[in-house]
């Protein structure tokens, strides 16, 4: 996928799914089929030897995919707190 490309719009699932393959933590036969299917075709994941893995492209698109601790809402003052009081002690410092 090139740079001026625009990453393909997966669904949700399909975004779960490509988490999971890159995180390599879900054996195939808990991984949804039709999503498998559909990020072969996109040529985001391929068949390795020990199951489904990210290509260069679907490395690149994950890196895309929001991140699990912006996707939490129910901490995300919590994290901006955090945030700030590293900066002001890096800030500090120097």
């Amino acid at each position: 996928m090139p740079n001026d490309e625009r990453p393909p719009l997966l669904t949700p699932e399909e975004e779960i799914t490509l988490r999971r393959v890159a995180f390599g933590e879900s054996v195939v036969r808990a991984l949804r089929a039709a999503d498998l299917r559909k990020l072969r075709e996109l040529r985001l994941i391929e068949d390795g030897k020990d199951g489904p893995q990210v290509t260069a492209a679907g490395r690149r698109h994950f890196e895309t995919l929001p991140k699990a601790t912006s996707l939490d809402r129910g901490h995300a003052g919590d994290d901006l707190m955090t945030s700030m009081t590293r900066m002001l002690k890096e800030a500090r410092k120097s």
